[in-house]
């Protein structure tokens, strides 16, 4: 090869800055590792990754962590979810409304939809209903929203409300799956009010 002649010399300069790098590379990487990380404000993240070292189940480990964080908004999400899983819906709607008293975030009032579904577990239909309302006074064409309101109006015989919310539901968002799922119930709506 023309301008790329091996020396002695630069073989062996190369083979030492190869050797170099195979012990700086695993050194680097080790001291990553090992390095101390540093102190400050808990998150989310690393309270979650110090517990899980434990042998306890996530909702004992979320409650732990509430003891030690009282407030802090993703704890209080997470513990009411894993209460909602664990159908334990009064304590999950807590959590839910604790969340939402002080979060700032742009889409957590979407919570709600899962406070009605709560609600609606523990056969409270007005709170389930009235929880989603509030949910469409911030967006009046929430697809969840609508189609949950459509789900438990019919569930309770009011057919003409449940055809309502779900053909506003069609009429917004006519490719969401919701809106399908909609679609193919109207037909069992056509019963009058109050007929199962």
């Amino acid at each position: 090869m023309a301008g790329s002649a091996q020396t002695p010399g630069n073989r062996k300069t190369a083979q030492i800055v190869f050797l170099i790098a195979l012990l700086a590379v695993p050194a680097v990487l080790l001291w990553i590792k090992l390095a101390p990380q540093p102190t400050g404000e808990p998150t989310f993240e690393t309270m979650q990754s110090e517990s899980e070292t434990d042998a306890k189940s996530p909702l004992q480990t979320m409650e732990e962590m509430w003891q030690h964080h009282p407030g802090h908004g993703p704890i209080a999400l997470e513990l009411a979810n894993l209460y909602f899983q664990d159908g334990q819906y009064p304590k999950a709607i807590e959590f839910y409304n604790i969340f939402l008293k002080d979060d700032t975030t742009a889409t957590g009032w979407h919570v709600r939809l899962d406070i009605s579904r709560a609600y609606v577990a523990l056969s409270k239909t007005d709170s389930a209903l009235m929880e989603l309302n509030m949910m469409l006074e911030r967006d009046p064409t929430h697809p969840g929203a609508l189609y949950n309101i459509g789900a438990i109006q019919a569930n309770s015989g009011n057919f003409t409300a449940a055809r309502a919310a779900w053909e506003r539901l069609i009429q917004t968002h006519p490719d969401d799956t919701l809106a399908v799922f909609a679609k193919s119930s109207l037909p069992k709506l056509s019963k009058p009010d109050g007929h199962p």
